[in-house]
């Protein structure tokens, strides 16, 4: 019979020490009220009879996050006094959880039945596996596989999304090869770089590889370098299309001004760049950073880029980063 799910608040030396559990899955919270219950209700049905543990670790929440979580879940909740960031947030869950296997899931994800016993099964039975993500769709039940399931970013990748390759020519191989156009999603496939909303890891794997990089705060990249990680040590990764999810979206997004992510979101992009680009390539995508921003600067001024945000606020998001890219972000560093 399956382990009960539990909410853990911490690891004080007094804590008794817990038999090991197959299954560890962590959620990161920060204001997630409307999404954490169905997330967690979830869980026990996904997991299938697999003996399992639930961290939700709460990065500084200001709305009711705790307070349902605690209500569904007869535990305790690992509670920041500050937003620590979607990556140290998953590091310090992970570091006190006692699963073989442990699982990201944010928390706007709501899992099938049956969905991590699948991976779990998959990554038991194919030891050349390191990781495994289950296949998602919206609320709607669209597939979200463009979103999800991209090859490794490069440089002309970059460019494509930057200059907005897809809207002027649509169809295009480089935009369709990144996004994984050519997958055939009939049984288990490999992939490079599947979101982290849902991601499936071997607890040894991520001990050899080490915790995510905290320098990609509050969010947003961290995912796409720990899978460039895992591609660079030779670790495979794949997504299990019988496993499945909806995964809705956005959920960070509500509570980020428009202009905070755009830049968070270019300047993650240049990170990542100075990460694993050669410094020429590097240099190359911030300057055409600048011309993707030159080029949504005229929409913006007319009033038609992003009428949900409205025309200062698109004018506030591109007009700011062309600036800080132009000034090199203020030179942030890009170590490890």
């Amino acid at each position: 019979m399956a382990e009960a799910s539990r909410l853990i608040v911490d690891e004080s030396p007094a804590r008794p020490a817990l038999e090991p559990v197959d299954l560890s899955i962590v959620v990161v919270t920060w204001n997630s009220e409307r999404w954490v219950e169905r997330c967690l209700r979830a869980i026990p049905a996904a997991c299938g009879g697999i003996a399992h543990e639930v961290i939700l670790y709460d990065n500084a929440s200001s709305d009711h996050t705790i307070g349902v979580a605690q209500a569904l879940l007869p535990a305790h909740v690992m509670q920041s006094p500050s937003n620590d960031g979607l990556a140290a947030a998953t590091n310090r869950a992970i570091a006190v959880s006692r699963g073989r296997y442990v699982f990201l899931l944010n928390p706007d994800c709501e899992l099938a039945p049956n969905a991590l016993a699948d991976l779990v099964r998959y990554l038991d039975s194919h030891p050349e596996a390191a990781a495994a993500a289950p296949l998602l769709s919206d609320d709607d039940g669209h597939s979200q596989r463009e979103f999800q399931l991209r090859r490794l970013p490069t440089l002309m990748t970059f460019a494509s999304e930057i200059l907005a390759f897809e809207k002027w020519f649509p169809g295009n191989r480089t935009t369709s090869r990144y996004r994984y156009r050519d997958l055939h999603l009939d049984g288990p496939q490999r992939v490079d770089q599947p979101a982290a909303a849902a991601l499936l890891l071997r607890r040894e794997v991520f001990d050899e590889i080490g915790p995510l990089d905290e320098q990609f705060s509050p969010a947003w990249f961290e995912d796409v370098d720990y899978c460039r990680r895992l591609a660079e040590a030779g670790k495979a990764v794949y997504v299990v299309p019988s496993a499945r999810g909806k995964h809705f979206g956005g959920a960070s997004l509500e509570h980020v001004p428009f202009h905070r992510f755009v830049d968070l979101w270019y300047a993650h992009m240049w990170r990542y760049a100075r990460k694993w680009f050669s410094p020429t390539q590097a240099e190359a995508l911030r300057w055409l950073i600048i011309a993707g921003m030159l080029l949504r600067l005229v929409p913006a001024v007319v009033g038609i880029a992003h009428p949900e945000v409205g025309r200062r606020n698109a004018l506030r998001a591109y007009a700011g980063v062309l600036k800080r890219a132009f000034f090199r972000w203020g030179e942030r560093s890009a170590s490890s």
